[in-house]
């Protein structure tokens, strides 16, 4: 799941990224980094761009993951606060 990690952390900036980038941030082997990708834009988790070569998270996706970040910041704060 790291790798998977790693590829949602490149993408989470909600912009445009060529293949290329996604694949050498992996360490999966090219293949089966389409394949996930793929996938991913199968199930509308990522728009594919498969002619520029280019992936970007779709907006509810990153909306999605932008949530997450904000509870996880609260989390860890409120974790520092109990004495």
């Amino acid at each position: 799941m790291l790798t998977m990690d790693d590829i949602f952390d490149l993408l989470a900036d909600g912009k445009w990224h060529d293949m290329r980038e996604v694949i050498d941030n992996s360490r999966l082997h090219d293949l089966k980094v389409k394949m996930f990708l793929d996938f991913l834009s199968e199930y509308d988790f990522v728009e594919l761009d498969k002619k520029q070569q280019k992936v970007k998270l779709t907006p509810s996706l990153n909306k999605f993951f932008k949530k997450i970040k904000v509870l996880e910041r609260k989390e860890a704060v409120s974790e520092l606060e109990v004495p």
